[in-house]
């Protein structure tokens, strides 16, 4: 196994090197599809649907993109000559991210399908700061991906560690939200709760993901 220089100067080598910056590529797109569903929510809180119709076309868009740049990575990786171990953790790294951002697009989706109906201002305010966290945390773990082979360990546990704070926020407000499904919304239609409960689902999810690829620095790099 190697150590974190001899892994750090493998990775540096002209190949991995291409890897690492397609990696850093798809994961601007997995950001981007982030941020834009902080956006979107704007536009769906204010019942804006054409507003929201077009950046939920973006996020889906971007999605795409991000799914051709992973395919593309994974050929990239079967082709390399880096240590197994290394290829898998890469491997699993970069499809966590991926489905991140598919997540992402999954709950804009069904929010969208959802715009026209109002629901209690509890939902709509938790709903709103789970989407700023997960801008907070994916924009924290970019950090984390940039910084992994040019800060001392110990800082880099730091920022894996806000990145962690920062998963268990959405956490606990999927829990209220949960909660205010349950006993807040007995005038909403039980087919939008439905709707609903995936849609917050999802968005946990995406941040649940984030979280994991954090984890896979730490593995990757710390670990060695």
């Amino acid at each position: 196994m190697l150590s974190n220089k001899e892994l750090k100067h493998w990775l540096s080598k002209r190949r991995e090197s291409r890897v690492l910056k397609r990696i850093r590529e798809h994961l601007i797109l997995v950001n981007s599809c982030i941020t834009k569903a902080r956006d979107f929510y704007a536009f769906w809180e204010n019942k804006d649907e054409e507003g929201a119709q077009n950046m939920y076309d973006l996020i889906h868009q971007e999605e795409k993109t991000a799914d051709i740049v992973e395919a593309d990575i994974l050929d990239m990786l079967s082709e390399g000559r880096m240590p197994v171990y290394v290829r898998t953790d890469l491997i699993n790294f970069i499809r966590l991210a991926d489905k991140s951002a598919g997540r992402i697009k999954q709950g804009t989706n069904n929010l969208l399908l959802l715009i026209k109906q109002e629901f209690p201002e509890s939902i709509v305010k938790i709903l709103k700061s789970n989407f700023e966290l997960l801008v907070e945390e994916v924009q924290g773990f970019t950090k984390v991906f940039d910084s992994m082979f040019s800060i001392e360990h110990e800082e880099l546990v730091k920022e894996i560690e806000k990145v962690s704070e920062i998963e268990t926020a959405i956490d606990k407000n999927y829990r209220q939200l949960k909660y205010e499904l349950a006993y807040s919304t007995k005038d909403v239609p039980a087919g939008a709760l439905i709707v609903l409960d995936h849609a917050i689902r999802d968005i946990e999810l995406s941040s649940d993901l984030i979280e994991d690829c954090a984890e896979m620095v730490r593995s990757l790099v710390l670990l060695q």
